[in-house]
């Protein structure tokens, strides 16, 4: 059996609320929700070794029965140098396991867990590591500055005690171009918002989401819990409309409410979120999305998850677990302002 055998997470406890970032700029909003900020000694790699940790205990794995990590993230502080073999390291998995990384979109990480995938399935490799994080930073004033967030999700895949097996998955992409950031530029640019929600988010999640459904013969009502890319409420508004699912489907996997956007951590970080109440038999979609690309993967989940429960670091505890900011200083810890010596 192919699939998800542990899952974990980790948050910064540092948070915003969106209408402290309206309050500073003057701008009348009722906003309700907020980010996470990572602190100033945390970075990619703190969030995603964390997040990590937690996946190994929820799996009951030690480190070196691990033959391969597979990081994706767009905010690596490198444009040559691998995080992967470096967390590999600092988690102390063995020198004889593979280390990749993964880019260039917010699905970098669904990239990583379809290779993951791949590669337990033909057995050449087993017990893979995949792991999500982002710190993503706004320009002051712009709209991306309002969910712009960090966070890390990792997952362990596997042929043995699997709480959600793998189904099928399905790929769609165009090449849109909705988001960019050159090696130069310390903020990434965006197009048009409308033509970006429906050009580029709205019509490939739907479009990737509709054929995996007609591979596996599926509707809308058949997937008890779904998680789309936690990009923008707008978007996964609409796009769930278009593909006919309920917001009670949606529920527990919604994280952009606590988080933000977590960019390449978002899918890992609401499948957690919906494995931590899920209930045997029940089926998952999760549809990524990021540069023009969108991945739809179906699981069903078995009945080891019920006795992994007691392992878990459940994404509620980070919900929960949390300090408030105010603009000045949430501007100080993403290095957006810095102190003149």
């Amino acid at each position: 059996m192919l699939g998800i055998s542990g899952y974990g997470v980790y948050i910064p406890l540092y948070r915003i609320k969106q209408s402290e970032i309206a309050a500073a700029w003057k701008v009348d909003s009722r906003l309700s929700g907020e980010k996470a900020v990572a602190y100033f000694d945390e970075n990619v790699l703190t969030l995603a070794y964390n997040a990590c940790k937690n996946a190994l205990k929820h799996a009951d794995l030690e480190p070196h029965e691990v033959s391969a990590l597979y990081l994706g993230t767009v905010s690596s502080p490198y444009t040559e140098a691998s995080l992967a073999a470096h967390l590999a390291s600092v988690l102390g998995l063995q020198n004889n396991s593979e280390a990749a990384d993964f880019g260039a979109s917010s699905r970098s990480s669904i990239a990583a867990l379809l290779a993951g995938l791949d590669a337990v399935k033909s057995e050449r490799l087993d017990n893979i590591l995949i792991v999500g994080s982002d710190i993503l930073i706004g320009a002051p004033g712009t709209n991306f500055e309002y969910t712009a967030g960090s966070g890390a999700g990792a997952l362990l895949l596997s042929n043995t005690s699997v709480i959600a097996e793998y189904q099928n998955s399905f790929f769609y992409t165009t090449g849109f171009a909705d988001k960019w950031k050159n090696v130069d530029s310390k903020y990434p640019t965006y197009g048009d918002t409308g033509f970006i929600r429906q050009y580029g988010y709205v019509e490939h999640v739907v479009n990737a989401a509709k054929g995996l459904m007609e591979k596996l013969g599926a509707k809308a009502e058949n997937f008890k819990h779904v998680v789309l890319q936690q990009q923008e409420n707008r978007m996964i508004t609409e796009a769930s409309r278009k593909l006919g699912f309920t917001p009670e489907q949606l529920n527990a996997g919604m994280t952009i409410e606590n988080f933000g956007d977590t960019g390449s951590a978002s899918i890992l970080i609401g499948l957690s979120a919906i494995l931590d109440q899920a209930q045997p038999g029940q089926k998952i979609l999760a549809v990524s999305y990021g540069s023009g690309s969108s991945d739809a993967l179906s699981f069903e989940v078995k009945e080891e998850i019920n006795q992994k429960r007691e392992k878990s670091t459940p994404v509620k505890s980070f919900k929960d677990n949390k300090n408030y900011l105010d603009y000045f200083t949430h501007l100080r810890q993403n290095r957006i302002i810095t102190r003149t010596e």
